[in-house]
């Protein structure tokens, strides 16, 4: 039976996302090289109430929401049931976009409440935590992973927000991030040649999933180089800044 790959596409600009270049290189490298099939649900079009923060969830034993009339009760199923779950995203503002907290924070049943714990450990900390809230009636074996874009170079400053927040609700080492920089100016601008030098990498990337069941640090390193050096990189952005209102594909 072909295992589940479901893509969380978290663009308001959903097809035309240049998030979308990378990703979807890298699930082609998995469905090549494996048993799967993949599901892309995008996020900007799902119907999403927003959450109520009355942490009724907590005090369910599946974690379920009280709201019951929009897409979350089956998108929570969805990616109860993936083998493999990719958040594709870009960075904004050093964070996630709208649609995919609005989406978060609706399914906060899915990982473990917060009972006095501290975050830090110490005695204190239930062991279901390890200090980190971690995902209740997690699949076995699932696989989840971040998959994000961004203009900056220095990936290691602008993700550090990213890093923190999810190693506190998923656990350090329970996920993948994947970070693409120089990813606008280079959808825009970079050409064809440099784009597939980018699907090379990343469907090699999701290959080496599908083939070992993980994702090496050089692996992730290969994907995360920048494609242009600082110099050209600075004028590539100085012109599409300049030309920015060119493209309609640009809104």
């Amino acid at each position: 039976m072909a295992k589940k790959i479901l893509i969380m596409v978290a663009s308001p600009k959903n097809e035309r996302s240049g998030t979308l270049i990378p990703t979807k290189a890298f699930v082609d490298g998995m469905l090549e090289n494996g048993d799967y099939e993949s599901e892309y649900v995008f996020i900007d079009r799902l119907n999403i109430k927003p959450c109520r923060g009355c942490l009724t969830c907590w005090g369910r034993p599946d974690g379920s929401c009280f709201i019951k009339d929009d897409d979350v009760p089956e998108t929570r199923k969805k990616l109860e049931e993936a083998d493999v779950v990719i958040w594709s995203f870009p960075l904004f503002l050093f964070s996630i976009p709208g649609q995919m907290k609005v989406l978060l924070d609706r399914i906060v049943g899915m990982v473990h409440p917060y009972m006095g714990q501290k975050l830090s450990g110490g005695n204190s900390t239930p062991d279901m935590n390890k200090p980190m809230h971690g995902l209740q009636h997690q699949k076995p074996g699932q696989k989840i992973i971040l998959l994000s874009s961004c203009a900056w170079m220095d990936i290691d400053v602008v993700y550090e927000p990213i890093k923190k927040q999810f190693d506190i609700i998923l656990g350090k080492g329970k996920y993948y991030l994947i970070a693409c920089p120089q990813m606008r100016a280079l959808h825009h601008r970079g050409g064809e040649r440099r784009l597939n030098m980018l699907r090379k990498r990343y469907a090699a990337g999701g290959a080496e999933l599908a083939k070992t069941d993980a994702i090496s640090k050089e692996a992730i390193d290969l994907m995360q180089k920048p494609i242009f050096g600082e110099d050209a990189y600075v004028t590539l952005v100085t012109e599409f800044v300049t030309h920015m209102f060119d493209r309609d594909d640009n809104f």
